[in-house]
């Protein structure tokens, strides 16, 4: 899947099929990751963020909703814990070739905001997981791909896949660990513009839903800079329900979600 959409709340999806050519080139594991990943209509999940820096933890509950329109999708994130936060929301539409469109509804105030792009890059919620990432940072199409080498990540042998994006993100490549035997990604890092790694995402309990497609339902994220840790764990993880499109809109932030 696409290296870069590894922290869009686990969209990390695929179906369990063989990779047993040894000389698969970048465009033909990127067309076969691509094609699993479109499989995913619409998603609906309980999560919980786990995050632990400077020696403090903290934890954020939210309920996430995706839905996808060809490459394209809108995310809808409403908090729960903590209560202080309980239902503020944000709202994410991401379009191919495009800066991603985002914005935060706060409930005490009753107000719609838009995120600037500046701040897109910004931590959410104080974790190792930007704005940016939550749109998926890049899409699969907006990178330039290549193999860089083959290594084992917890026994299994996977494909180095390494993205550069055609146009400006806070990372400069993006580097994603593919697992041969299914094509699952389970391990991402990420670069800054000068080549030095930024942090890296593992993903384990790998879960398959309906019709084979498989899911990682934890993501631990390793900050190099600030040696912070965060976690993303899903359950309740709901596909292909038929989502409404008009669930993911600006007007629709500050209504209650059935």
């Amino acid at each position: 899947m696409d290296i870069s959409m590894i922290l869009t709340l686990a969209l990390v999806v695929t179906s369990q099929v063989s990779a047993r050519s040894p000389q698969l080139g970048p465009a033909a594991i990127v067309a076969r990751v691509k094609q699993q990943e479109l499989r995913i209509e619409d998603m609906q999940a309980s999560a919980l963020l786990e995050i632990t820096a400077d020696g403090e933890s903290k934890t954020r509950r939210f309920n996430l909703l995706m839905k996808r329109e060809g490459v394209n999708y809108r995310a809808l994130l409403e908090l729960l814990e903590p209560r202080a936060m309980a239902g503020t929301k944000f709202l994410i539409q991401a379009e191919r070739g495009k800066r991603n469109r985002e914005w935060a509804y706060f409930p005490d105030l009753d107000l719609v905001r838009s995120i600037p792009g500046k701040s897109q890059d910004d931590p959410f919620l104080g974790s190792d997981i930007t704005y940016a990432d939550l749109a998926g940072g890049a899409h699969l199409d907006d990178l330039v791909h290549e193999i860089v080498g083959e290594e084992v990540v917890a026994g299994e042998p996977c494909y180095v896949m390494e993205g550069t994006p055609r146009h400006g993100i806070v990372y400069g490549k993006l580097r994603g660990f593919i697992r041969k035997r299914d094509f699952v990604n389970v391990k991402a890092q990420f670069f800054d513009r000068d080549g030095e790694l930024m942090k890296e995402a593992t993903l384990t309990d790998i879960r398959e839903l309906a019709d084979g497609i498989l899911l990682a339902h934890r993501i631990e994220v390793h900050s190099v800079a600030t040696d912070g840790i965060s976690v993303l764990t899903l359950d309740d993880v709901r596909i292909n329900q038929a989502l409404s499109v008009d669930t993911f809109t600006e007007e629709a932030l500050s209504r209650e979600q059935p």
